[in-house]
């Protein structure tokens, strides 16, 4: 069993409170809890980057799919960097996810953003954009064999596509069609024939006068596949590296309640400063319960903020920092039950921590539980050692899921310098 360090408990009510708890927090005090992991695994040190998808079969959590994009057009073998695994973690392999000599796909030279899913079924799904559309396989012999198309939306310029699997056979999908330095819309479709074909596009949302760019988290679905909630942030600069305290952000939480044919947006926050990651996360609990978090810099550190909304996304709780006086980057929340959700990211102890400092960086977690309206949040980091030691370029998000016994599973990336990202895997025990 990897050795842990010490365990945070607090009970969060505010700011106020998480700046004295930050205060008064040290190791020598923190609580101890039963969470513990695995010992990381490398999943490639050579096949990776810094935006990361990991899903995990819900009929067999050791069958596991995880991407990586791999620079778009991807002549060498055509596609993003796929890894698969049937022993639930313990070893990776490569996975080709074209293997029909018919697949469309093949004439593409995908690469670009890409994205993994499991239905109900356990089929296994894939996204990989090109230059001219998006492409989705789909495979039901546990990847021994792929069938997919390279024209799968209605928009012919297609960024950053997020899937969720429903029943058997059926897929959501969103995407942005543009997002770096030009206004942008993002569209919702979905497919009930496992990908072969999919519903023309519906906007979800454009931009407006209260932000030009919109960067598009992920969606979560109900079991009933009729409500459906999309978080998004808005800020008035399109550059993937943010002028960070130039101008404020806004993020979203944009909802369908007739299966995604239309979506009204409610506003989570309203930040001073741009987030630090691009992307804010969403994830809904067996309640009903929606959870959002997102990086961004603060007076002390760069820590994670959560805020959570009991109302099906009307209203949202003042946000939270998870880790205050900390370092924070690329953030993913998937609910649990009822009330409760989990927060994996890459963090630093040091509050200084920036791509161009020298600083220790471990895979972190959270666990927010509410009571009566508050947040009780335990935290902690899953490796005594840290995965790396240096200057480290920020990622754009980290991924965490959480199987059908309620364990949490990772597929997180690090810069390990020189170019080079190394992309891991680890397990709650």
């Amino acid at each position: 069993m990897t050795r842990m360090p010490p365990l945070a408990t607090r009970l969060l009510v505010g700011a106020a409170a998480a700046a004295a708890l930050a205060a008064a927090a040290s190791p020598g005090t923190a609580a101890t809890s039963g969470t513990s992991w695995s010992a990381p695994v490398l999943v490639s040190g050579s096949q990776a980057n810094r935006e990361t998808s990991i899903d995990v079969d819900p009929t067999n959590p050791k069958r596991q799919l995880v991407c990586d994009p791999s620079g778009v057009p991807n002549t060498s073998h055509g596609q993003s960097y796929f890894h698969a695994t049937s022993d639930g973690g313990r070893s990776w392999h490569p996975a080709n996810v074209e293997t029909s000599a018919t697949d469309t796909r093949k004439a593409a030279f995908e690469g670009g953003d890409c994205d993994v899913a499991f239905d109900q079924g356990g089929t296994m799904y894939s996204a990989d954009t090109w230059l001219g559309d998006l492409s989705i396989g789909h495979s039901t012999d546990h990847g021994e064999s792929w069938q997919g198309t390279s024209l799968s939306a209605s928009s012919p310029i297609v960024d950053r596509p997020w899937l969720v699997g429903g029943p058997k056979g059926t897929l959501y999908v969103s995407y942005q069609d543009l997002q770096c330095c030009a206004p942008a819309a993002m569209w919702f479709m979905k497919s009930t024939d496992f990908g072969q074909t999919f519903s023309r596009a519906v906007p979800i949302t454009y931009a407006d006068a209260g932000g030009a760019y919109t960067w598009e988290g992920n969606f979560v679905v109900s079991p009933s596949g009729q409500d459906l909630y999309l978080v998004y942030s808005r800020r008035s600069s399109g550059a993937v590296t943010v002028n960070v305290g130039a101008t404020p952000e806004t993020v979203w939480v944009t909802q369908s309640h007739d299966g995604g044919a239309t979506w009204t947006p409610h506003l989570v926050a309203t930040l001073p400063k741009e987030t630090t990651t691009i992307y804010p996360a969403i994830g809904m609990d067996t309640g009903g319960g929606l959870h959002v978090v997102w990086s961004a810099p603060a007076a002390v550190g760069n820590p994670i903020s959560y805020s959570a909304s009991t109302d099906h996304g009307l209203t949202w709780s003042s946000p939270i920092a998870l880790n205050p006086g900390k370092v924070g980057l690329a953030p993913w929340i998937v609910g649990g039950t009822p009330g409760q959700a989990s927060v994996a990211w890459l963090g630093s102890p040091n509050p200084k921590a920036t791509a161009s400092t020298v600083a220790d960086y471990y895979f972190s977690w959270a666990k927010v539980r509410l009571v009566a309206g508050r947040a009780v949040v335990a935290t902690g980091d899953t490796t005594r050692e840290p995965l790396f030691t240096g200057k480290q370029t920020v990622p754009e998000f980290e991924m965490v899921r959480r199987d059908r016994t309620g364990k949490l599973h990772l597929g997180m990336s690090v810069y390990k310098g020189a170019g080079k990202w190394a992309v891991y895997s680890q397990n709650e025990r």
